[in-house]
């Protein structure tokens, strides 16, 4: 078995991340569009195992100032299932595992005091059994929640933009306290804007159109929703498991942090993008999320899902999370 590091995504890489289906006890889905957001990757490390010149499992961070971020920790068929077996805490680590581990250590080797980082649904037990075994620890959480529409009615006042320079100083002002904050992703338009009368900006985000296909919702009745949402003529506006388009904003932000001003923003870029939903990945200690979420009329599909938890866990990290110091959710993390 041998270890190869990288800094490019190499086509086997990507063939390998393709057929992977994320997500075990909760929600299941494939990522559609894998092949176009791994070339967003900033600054990628790659660390492939190969046996028999076959690829068979891979890490991928991306180095950033405020740490490793773990985007990618994929195995073949034959080692997820393997994996899907819940690990014997004091079993020995098998060959398989020593290669592991001895990516984190090379990481570590480099940057002493750089944490690594990734996120977890809180019912993927074998990711966060896995992330137990290679000495990641809970951090925080931070939440998702869906934000739907039938017919979304665009503000008048709204827009696409690309200036970053316009809009660099108040997301600084809103984020830059906030933990693993970093701006490679958010500084890349276009944004969806709002303007008052007199013209400024009162109202902005960034969005991502995401693709899925989803095999399975959370929830305890999540299979069977996705089997008969689409034979459901409203709901199935809203749902489309086998070809699914959604938003995943980043950098919210409104003058009045007010629930309507958000609702406005989310209605107007699911018009201009003409999706349905959008999923917001936010920390709850977030201002903006904290002072909206039991206002806001989240629509149909939140009475459906909810809020659901995210793990943040960490290697290599010596503080502690603190709630006046809200965790930087980048949508590229999370899609």
């Amino acid at each position: 078995m041998e270890l190869i590091s990288s800094e490019n995504i190499s086509e086997n890489l990507i063939e390998l991340l393709e057929g992977i289906e994320l997500g075990t006890n909760g929600a299941r889905y494939i990522h559609m569009d894998t092949r176009d957001r791994i070339k967003d990757a900033d600054h990628p490390i790659s660390y492939s195992l190969v046996r028999n010149q076959q690829l068979i499992a891979n890490i991928t961070f991306c180095r950033r100032k405020v740490g490793y971020y773990l985007r990618y920790f994929a195995f073949s068929r034959t080692f997820q299932n393997k994996s899907a077996k819940k690990p014997k805490i004091k079993s020995k680590p098998s060959p398989f595992e020593n290669k592991i581990e001895e990516v984190f250590e090379k990481l570590k080797m480099l940057q002493p005091s750089l944490p690594m980082y990734a996120y977890i649904e809180y019912e993927n037990d074998r990711s966060r059994l896995f992330s137990e075994r290679f000495g990641f620890s809970p951090y925080t959480d931070i939440v998702s929640r869906t934000y739907s529409r039938f017919n979304p009615k665009k503000n008048p006042k709204a827009a696409f933009f690309d200036d970053w320079n316009a809009l660099r100083a108040q997301v600084a002002t809103e984020y830059s306290n906030n933990e693993f904050y970093h701006t490679f992703h958010i500084h890349k338009g276009p944004y969806v804007i709002l303007k008052n009368n007199e013209g400024q900006i009162t109202s902005f985000a960034k969005f991502t159109k995401v693709h899925w296909k989803i095999k399975r919702l959370p929830g305890r009745f999540g299979g069977l929703f996705v089997k008969v949402i689409p034979y459901i003529p409203v709901l199935n506006k809203l749902l489309r498991p086998d070809d699914h388009y959604f938003l995943v904003p980043d950098i919210v932000f409104t003058r009045k942090k007010s629930p309507k001003e958000v609702e406005s923003l989310f209605d107007s870029a699911l018009s201009l993008y003409n999706v349905s939903s959008l999923i917001w990945f936010v920390d709850p200690n977030q201002d903006l999320y904290r002072k909206t979420k039991n206002k806001m009329r989240w629509g149909v599909l939140d009475k459906i899902i909810g809020e659901k938890k995210v793990a943040l866990v960490c290697r290599n990290k010596s503080s502690s999370y603190e709630a006046n110091r809200p965790v930087f959710v980048s949508a590229f993390d999370i899609i």
